[in-house]
């Protein structure tokens, strides 16, 4: 089937198909929603001020990196020696100073007409290296954050951990409320590369203290105590999911390790460390148990998700989108989050970056002995430039409706210019398009399920 419909869409405009065809009629409906012709796409390479600045009015989360000192060193860390974008790590410690002038410069904002959200929660993150090794900074933010009374506008506290200092400390991030999120890779075993800097091992201290937690304070655990894993070539899926399960009673979530910024020297170490998510995946499900709790991010189910949002014309990413017609609408180069959309992240030496995800090299503003230096029109024009060097390319690629990659992620060819791993060419669209259509095809309840259970939220 999907070798049919591939031939009737490279049917050259010279050859006369067959009348009345099945995969003929699909094929010119298809074309008719432009499906197979990217340069309809309306580009916009801009985000105006007014837009960063609501998007700082109506912050979700401020993400304060407290230290970038750690009290292990794992041996894959995204500031460890395998990785290349990043400042010098030297077990600095961050400014309250500098905090308290970025809290003072957003509630400026908050307290704006900007800001036009509802009932609006802004999750304050706590980030490291180890976040736990300044708790006093920590302290200081919460009293600070506390004094703050503006209608509307509730704060919660969030961090993730290596769970060392969690026993010292538990009392009061229980107090608080703390979302935790716990790193552990698993067993002892697939943890084996969360390690001190002398290599003693730490399972044995993060499993006992993630059960003390669990029993002095059980109904807090249950709602607020969450666990995060790397895969590597240590631990696959299927293990990590049965031990958390098993010993936490917990649905851990699973990540890659970072390809972003890898020490060119190191790369073959890197290769060898690194397993694919989607590949382990496909592997866990044929543990019942895994495949009907990750159903929802299954390798097929999560790329068919993709394309029905891009293709299929019945979904809408935003309630705006909802309100206008879905083929006029213009869309910005690749997927990249808009500055201050979903967070504003600042480090320990003052930097002001859009996450913590992406390399430290490109700053939107920072934060200097007590002072904001943060403008949406540097930011706006910075984000422009990033994207004229990208967009001719994405208008010529087919899926920019459903682009997954952030520019922040492009690396550069030998001339100096970004380049697009996932570029998706018209000659190469006849394969990708019909696999799909012809995988819904022969599994009509996948289109159903993904519709129903994971694209209305």
């Amino acid at each position: 089937m999907p070798s049919e419909f591939k031939d009737t869409i490279q049917i050259s405009p010279e050859t006369k198909p067959k009348e009345n065809s099945y995969y003929e009629k699909k094929h010119l409906f298809w074309k008719e929603k432009n499906i197979f012709d990217g340069s309809d796409s309306q580009i916009y390479t801009q985000y105006p001020v007014e837009y960063i600045e609501s998007n700082i009015a109506n912050l979700r989360q401020l993400l304060i990196e407290v230290t970038d000192g750690c009290n292990l060193s794992c041996q894959y860390c995204g500031y460890g020696q395998l990785y290349a974008n990043y400042d010098k790590r030297e077990g600095k410690k961050q400014s309250f100073q500098n905090v308290m002038a970025l809290i003072d410069f957003l509630s400026d904002f908050w307290k704006s007409e900007k800001n036009t959200s509802f009932d609006h929660i802004v999750y304050i993150g706590f980030y490291g290296g180890e976040p736990l090794l300044n708790f006093k900074l920590i302290k200081e933010t919460i009293e600070y954050i506390e004094k703050i009374h503006i209608p509307g506008l509730t704060f919660e506290y969030n961090m993730t951990t290596n769970g060392v200092l969690l026993g010292k400390y538990m009392d009061y991030l229980i107090d608080k409320k703390f979302h935790l999120l716990i790193s552990l890779d698993g067993s002892k075993i697939n943890n084996s590369y969360r390690v001190t800097s002398t290599g003693v091992e730490s399972f044995d201290i993060v499993v006992n203290n993630a059960k003390k937690i669990q029993e002095y304070a059980p109904n807090y655990f249950e709602k607020f105590v969450n666990f995060n894993a790397v895969l590597h070539n240590r631990n696959s899926i299927e293990s990590i999911y049965s031990f958390i399960k098993q010993t936490f009673n917990k649905n851990p979530s699973i990540g890659e390790l970072t390809t972003n910024g890898i020490n060119k020297d190191l790369k073959e170490e890197f290769n060898k460390m690194f397993i694919n998510r989607l590949e382990s995946l496909k592997q866990a499900m044929n543990c019942e148990e895994v495949k009907e709790n990750y159903l929802e991010i299954s390798p097929d189910r999560m790329l068919m998700s993709n394309f029905i949002d891009a293709f299929i014309g019945n979904t809408y990413k935003t309630l705006a989108d909802l309100f206008y017609n879905k083929e006029n609408l213009s869309y910005m180069p690749t997927s990249t989050c808009p500055p201050f959309y979903k967070k504003l992240f600042l480090t320990v030496n003052g930097r002001i970056l859009p996450c913590e995800k992406i390399g430290q090299q490109v700053s939107l503003g920072w934060v200097k002995e007590g002072i904001v230096s943060l403008n949406p029109t540097v930011i706006q024009d910075l984000y422009e430039s990033l994207f004229n060097k990208i967009a001719k390319r994405c208008k010529q690629c087919l899926l920019w409706k459903n682009c997954s990659s952030c520019i922040f992620f492009f690396e550069k060819n030998a001339d100096g210019q970004f380049y697009c791993t996932s570029f998706l060419s018209k000659k190469k669209a006849d394969s990708y398009f019909s696999s799909y259509i012809s995988h819904l095809e022969k599994e009509p309840e996948m289109y159903e399920q993904i519709v129903n259970h994971f694209l209305v939220e």
